[in-house]
């Protein structure tokens, strides 16, 4: 059982409803020491980091490991100082201490690595075009621009590229960074004076690794700053890897000119995963935590969880394991079905064509009356096809009684609409992610 994997999962629920400083400063430095029948021990670090959990913060550690780890027991804290020997005197770590990484300049994470990542038809031109980069094909894909849906992967990628890098070229200088830490670092260096600092920082490295670029949309200051930064490493002929949830072509407020820039090099999408690579993810994933996963609870947790996002299905596991562990079950598709059952599709649900309106309708906020209405506008035009395809797709309804429900309108007009959003689903990054969240709304 991973307890590190654990905590973490729990410091990832308590983050909705603790400031970041707060779990950054009080929650981070505690582990889970012990999961034992009833009981679950978590270690401080002194006695101050104990009462001070126990007053602010034990029952929301309660009700994350209740209702979202599915583990209901008491929680205790106890001071992991008197376990141990001083740490002066004594190198070894005790048990249940989560051992953190040394920070670097860098900011990689160390377990982003393409040894761990699943690669599979969803993500093989990405996966092949980082591969090339991390090889040392400097400047072939420059920049290289990852796109994708949140969780599906781009940050594990461009990290893994930077990861080999540094394997390989030792010397070379390599950064991570977020759209929001440029941002914020811009800001500070501005108000202590320190820009020359920060573009130091920023244009004298081999190989930028600048993740979610799409967050710089309307700051006008910092995509002006990222400009020139672009600019500057590229007539160095350093290598830029980019990540977005959206094509350079769809980011909105964005520049043209920082736009035509990222399409310079190669452009590479990340799409949903398929059942089989959801199932292979989740096989290496347990193999990393050192759980036993069957392949077919693996392959069942993949067809019925209601996620496309690799974030998410990682989570369901973490979750999984802690329930075996705390009943102390083995893992079987009627464990998976009982630990996870608030995240299955529920695939006896009944759907009608109301169902699928109304979804339709919230998802788009539009009213029912525009639906039915001879507004054409392409507010109204794109929710109403979507419906017409998911009537038919789900329903099997006649191309006449979809055109019924929607004032009358004539066969022709109903299959152009569900040939239109098919044909769109193909290609669409955007148009799958909203079919497959209504799907999910529908039979959750």
């Amino acid at each position: 059982m991973d307890e590190s994997g654990i905590w973490e999962e729990v410091l990832k629920y308590l983050r909705k409803e603790i400031s970041e400083q707060e779990v950054k400063v009080w929650l981070e430095p505690m582990s889970v020491a012990e999961l034992r029948g009833d009981l679950i021990t978590l270690s401080a670090p002194n006695k101050f980091y104990k009462k001070w959990a126990e007053d602010r913060y034990l029952p929301q550690i309660k009700k994350v490991f209740k209702e979202n780890l599915a583990v209901e027991a008491d929680v205790s804290i106890t001071v992991g100082a008197e376990k141990r020997q001083t740490q002066t005197e004594s190198n070894s770590v005790p048990s249940g201490t989560v051992v953190q990484q040394p920070k670097n300049g860098n900011n990689l994470n160390r377990e982003y690595i393409f040894e761990n990542f699943v690669a599979g038809s969803s993500n093989e031109f990405a996966y092949s075009a980082c591969q090339a980069v991390s090889e040392g094909q400097f400047m072939q894909y420059n920049p290289l621009f990852i796109y994708g849906g949140v969780g599906l992967g781009k940050t594990h990628m461009m990290q893994a590229v930077g990861n080999r890098i540094l394997e390989k070229f030792p010397k070379m200088k390599v950064l991570y960074c977020t759209s929001e830490t440029f941002t914020n670092e811009m800001i500070n260096a501005i108000r202590m004076k320190k820009m020359d600092e920060f573009q130091n920082k920023y244009r004298n490295i081999d190989l930028i690794l600048f993740d979610d670029v799409q967050f710089l949309s309307g700051k006008q200051r910092s995509t002006e700053e990222f400009f020139n930064t672009f600019n500057a490493l590229y007539d160095n002929q350093k290598q830029i890897i980019i990540t977005s949830d959206k094509t350079p072509a769809e980011i909105p407020e964005m520049e043209d000119r920082l736009k035509s820039r990222f399409s310079w090099g190669l452009i590479a999408d990340i799409q949903p995963p398929s059942v089989e690579e959801k199932t292979a993810i989740l096989i290496k994933r347990a193999e990393f935590m050192g759980l036993p996963m069957p392949q077919e609870v693996a392959f069942f947790m993949a067809e019925n969880l209601v996620t496309e996002n690799i974030r998410e299905l990682i989570g369901a596991l973490v979750r999984l394991s802690a329930f075996s562990s705390f009943h102390k079950r083995k893992v079987t598709i009627d464990l998976a079905r009982q630990a996870l059952e608030k995240f299955l599709v529920k695939k006896d649900r009944v759907v009608t064509s109301e169902n699928i309106i109304d979804a339709v309708c919230s998802y788009f906020n539009v009213k029912l009356t525009d639906m039915k209405s001879k507004k054409r506008t392409k507010s109204i035009s794109m929710p109403r096809q979507v419906a017409m395809y998911l009537l038919r797709e789900k329903l099997n309804l006649s191309l006449q009684e979809v055109g019924s429900m929607f004032g009358g309108r004539d066969h022709s007009t109903v299959l152009h609409a569900v040939n239109s959003v098919a044909d769109k689903y193909k290609e669409s990054r955007e148009v799958q992610l909203i079919i497959t969240t209504i799907e999910r709304e529908l039979y959750s």
